[in-house]
């Protein structure tokens, strides 16, 4: 089932969230938008086929897809995922000064993720001008991020590189709080040190990063949902304690849970 909610339509751009719960483990069928789509996951991880390049999307990452690249997506079976989609015509992104990311997805930090959760927030809310300066400040700056790298060398060893790397991140976003590395290593057939070494060469980040910034996304949508146990959240999500999750929320956002709260919850 496939939910899709417009939230704004601006001057040249519109922003909608998609919430998608799938019956089974298999790619839709490829679709292409009507613009230059720039999604951010909110909740989930899934597998996305955008012009041709197979990825996995989660909260950590966006990705984008032109007005004459197919998409589609692969689920997993019973779980909701939840994107936020920012549509973009031609105009809107020519005038951006920006290129369109090339080799993958491009990595979300707190601050970004925030960014997009606020422009979804306050869309309804607030004057046009100022929605459409929040929707142009966040697509250029994710326009003009890095790339996550591409693997080098011969096709099929890199192909096993992002499979191996893929799997990690999909395990890790569903997990977070339980497994410990050599688990991960166990269920992907590899050995700790060469899943360790793989994974930053694909990523840029080590698995450590990458567990802490899934557990901050995580964070960030349940206070945005008004969670207002933190003590419970964090042992959800495996931080050793309330300040723990304080401070890595603190340190990745630049702001504390109280002051995300308040942030996404108010107009102004």
């Amino acid at each position: 089932m496939r939910v899709v909610t417009p939230i704004v339509d601006g001057d040249g751009f519109s922003l909608k969230r998609i919430a998608i719960r799938a019956r089974a483990e298999s790619w839709s069928d490829p679709e292409i938008p009507d613009g230059h789509q720039l999604t951010f996951v909110r909740r989930g991880v899934f597998r996305a086929r955008v012009g041709g390049r197979t990825l996995v999307a989660d909260p950590t990452v966006a990705y984008f897809g032109g007005p004459a690249q197919e998409q589609s997506i692969a689920h997993r079976p019973g779980s909701e995922d939840t994107c936020t989609a920012l549509l973009m015509s031609d105009p809107f992104m020519a005038e951006l000064d920006r290129g369109a990311p090339v080799g993958g997805p491009v990595p979300v930090t707190g601050d970004l993720a925030v960014a997009h959760r606020v422009l979804a927030a306050r869309a309804r809310r607030c004057d046009s001008f100022e929605v459409a300066e929040m929707a142009v400040r966040l697509a250029g700056r994710v326009l003009a991020a890095p790339s996550s790298p591409r693997a080098v060398g011969r096709a099929a060893t890199a192909a096993a590189r992002r499979a191996l790397a893929g799997g990690a991140k999909e395990l890790l976003a569903g997990e977070p709080g339980t497994l410990g590395l050599r688990d991960v290593a166990r269920r992907l057939g590899c050995s700790p040190f060469h899943l360790s070494r793989t994974f930053r060469d694909e990523t840029g980040m080590t698995l450590t990063r990458y567990r802490a910034r899934v557990r901050v996304h995580m964070a960030l949508e349940a206070i945005e949902a008004g969670r207002a146990d933190l003590a419970g959240l964090a042992a959800e999500l495996g931080f050793a304690d309330h300040a723990h999750l304080t401070r890595t929320v603190r340190d990745e956002c630049g702001r504390t849970p109280r002051a995300l709260r308040a942030l996404l919850a108010a107009p102004d």
